[in-house]
């Protein structure tokens, strides 16, 4: 079916150095939590997050559905990703509806989370979280013990995700030739969608990638 994008972790769409991975996932501002509930319900919320390699750390408010959720079951899904845009199907196949594709970046960490409401631990680890999103400082460091921070933090719990297990897909052309992939770049950069740049750009880093090996 045309423009469908299964999830399915094929390992030509795996095969990325755990070096670039960690830098995309760096790279991206926000990360989607999946819970779900005694039911089996599952939330879905998009956070800020600092991921430290084995772990991923953020917070919630404590009214916030999916931290009831995890006290209840602790096992979670943390995913990151990078949409990178469509092309036509006739760019591959002059008749052939199938050939339509989404190229995107996803990597998927399966956790396990630890909450604290513990005053002093929020206020370190928002600190972590301001040093990655806020390099240039210009504000007041966050203390446990200051009084301008102590109902934010009283409204909040840390959440620290262990890593249990990964999974990535970056559908980026693999399974074409490097003919056909330089084609595809070539037709994205004359297209000059705001995303096809990022797309081309993808594309040519699995060029690269393969001839480096």
């Amino acid at each position: 079916m045309a423009y469908t994008a299964p999830v399915i972790y094929y390992d030509l769409y795996a095969n990325v150095p755990d070096a670039a991975i960690r830098d995309f996932v760096t790279r991206q501002r926000l990360g989607r939590l999946v819970t779900a509930d005694g039911d089996g319900q599952p939330h879905l919320g998009l956070f800020p997050f600092l991921f430290l390699g084995d772990r991923v750390e953020m917070h919630l408010n404590r009214d916030d559905e999916q931290l009831a959720d995890l006290r209840t079951n602790p096992r979670c899904v943390f995913e990151v990703d990078e949409v990178l845009g469509t092309i036509p199907s006739h760019w591959l196949d002059d008749a052939n509806a199938v050939f339509a594709t989404a190229y995107h970046r996803t990597v998927v960490y399966e956790c396990r989370a630890t909450l604290t409401d513990d005053a002093a631990v929020l206020a370190a680890q928002m600190q972590r979280l301001l040093a990655h999103y806020q390099p240039e400082g210009s504000h007041q460091p966050v203390a446990a013990g200051d009084p301008m921070y102590q109902r934010p933090l009283g409204m909040l719990t840390a959440v620290q995700l262990e890593v249990r297990a990964r999974k990535v897909k970056w559908k980026l052309a693999q399974n074409r030739d490097r003919a056909a992939r330089t084609a595809l770049i070539g037709k994205l950069r004359q297209r000059g969608r705001p995303e096809d740049a990022a797309a081309a750009d993808a594309l040519q880093w699995t060029l690269d990638h393969e001839a480096a090996k």
